[in-house]
């Protein structure tokens, strides 16, 4: 990553943190349903799981807690994974999927899993 970018991605990342209040829109049902079809397509998937719960590949990005400006920053701009420009995931899409991995509940904790109660 050049000097210049790197430069960039902090900025952003700083004021996406000092600002978190602006990026949390309401999402509606038809943004989540979008953001899965969306997330489907673009094979996120096959990365970060069917659920964003990770996988050998990608870590876990959902529920994200991160807002959807640094959400964007790392799907824009990452070298950790491909980078989807504007021209091939614009921002509406991006927004959709962002709604999507948000409304995915947290998984439960270990200890209310029955299953997992070995005593």
């Amino acid at each position: 990553m050049t000097q210049v970018r790197k430069c960039l991605f902090f900025t952003l990342l700083g004021l996406a943190l000092l600002f978190p209040h602006v990026a949390f829109a309401q999402e509606s049902e038809s943004d989540v349903s979008s953001g899965k079809a969306l997330y489907d397509s673009f094979q996120c998937w096959q990365c970060h799981g069917y659920e964003g719960q990770g996988g050998r590949s990608g870590p876990r990005i959902a529920q994200t807690a991160y807002p959807y400006s640094v959400f964007a920053i790392f799907v824009r701009y990452t070298n950790l994974m491909p980078a989807y420009s504007p021209d091939v995931l614009s921002d509406a899409q991006l927004r959709d999927i962002y709604e999507f991995v948000r409304s995915i509940p947290a998984p439960p904790a270990l200890e209310e899993i029955s299953k997992l109660d070995f005593e």
